[in-house]
């Protein structure tokens, strides 16, 4: 799995807090036989943020978490 596919799978994972008007990603939202895959996704976008590939700022940016 490359950063883009990634993040696009971690976009389906993105939940509001209505109270605060924050979004935070959460695993939950995705069927339990997908849950692996998408935990997968989101160490392939840590590891591309620790390398310097993406930075905390772009990646939360393209899933859409500001």
């Amino acid at each position: 799995m490359d950063l883009d596919q990634a993040i696009t799978m971690l976009k389906k994972c993105v939940k509001e807090n209505g109270t605060n008007d924050q979004k935070h990603i959460d695993l939950g939202l995705v069927p339990a036989d997908e849950k692996e895959i998408h935990a997968k996704a989101l160490a392939v976008v840590k590891l591309a943020i620790l390398e310097g590939k993406i930075s905390q700022d772009e990646f939360m940016a393209r899933v859409h978490l500001n």
